[in-house]
């Protein structure tokens, strides 16, 4: 179980990943509480549950057999990365992952005027575990993850503007597969035994279906769709009509 504790505009929010249980003793004082766990707990009084889809890579098998699960397009993606150059490192850079992912976000128009959603450099400093990709000293992507001693999270990703450069668009396709495959390595050698890639945008219906897009580019990594719950609760009325309605502006924008 990972606790973390943040500042974002006028909310304190704590976030508890990975938790088998509700935990009510002893937690921080703040505005907003979010689980973010695999376990269905039900009903939980004075809570609301989202139910969305992740998909999670068991990395207790051998690494070979890791690899050979994935689609052989990655595999193919990731081979050429190598080929091309192309590294991946852990970095303790977060500053400067902070920056590509505001611009990241704009670029994708991602509104977000109060930082609720935006995680600050520090936070990812003292929560995230960071890997850029580079090649030739330019720095092509980054991934940030959050782990416990048994799972590992992508958080948040970036990446530079492609454009419409072909190439380009190529160097970095490759560059995302290779820093999956790296950060699973690397989770595996810490004895972390799940791996999940972030959230599918699909719903139930759709949720063991193949998926265009990003869906579908975490798909071709093998392993499994699973549900994922989400449980919130506000210390106020007054402070979950506020995180909503700022919630709403900012999909509507």
């Amino acid at each position: 179980m990972l606790i973390t504790k943040r500042k974002s505009g006028i909310f304190t929010i704590l976030n508890i990943f990975f938790a088998e249980e509700p935990v009510t003793d002893n937690l921080p004082e703040c505005d907003v509480v979010m689980y973010c766990t695999h376990k269905n707990w039900g009903a939980i009084k004075g809570f609301d549950r989202i139910k969305s889809y992740q998909l999670t890579i068991d990395l207790q098998p051998q690494i070979d057999s890791i690899w050979n699960k994935m689609h052989r397009h990655n595999k193919r993606h990731i081979r050429r990365a190598e080929k091309n150059g192309t590294t991946v490192t852990a970095s303790n850079n977060f500053d400067e992952f902070h920056q590509m992912y505001k611009k990241y976000l704009k670029e994708k128009n991602h509104a977000d005027p109060l930082g609720l959603y935006t995680l600050s450099s520090q936070f990812m400093q003292k929560y995230g575990t960071l890997f850029f990709a580079e090649n030739n000293g330019e720095i092509l992507g980054g991934y940030l993850y959050i782990h416990d001693k048994n799972n590992a999270r992508l958080v948040n990703i970036a990446y530079q503007n492609i454009g419409n450069d072909a190439e380009q668009k190529k160097r970095i396709y490759d560059a995302n597969c290779y820093l999956h495959w790296e950060a699973m390595r690397y989770f595996k050698n810490l004895d972390i035994v799940r791996y999940a890639l972030g959230m599918l945008n699909c719903d139930e219906i759709y949720a063991n279906r193949q998926m265009s897009g990003g869906d579908y580019f975490k798909r071709k990594f093998g392993g499994e769709v699973v549900p994922e719950y989400n449980y919130v609760k506000f210390n106020s009325q007054v402070n979950k009509v506020l995180y909503l309605s700022y919630n709403h502006f900012r999909n509507y924008f």
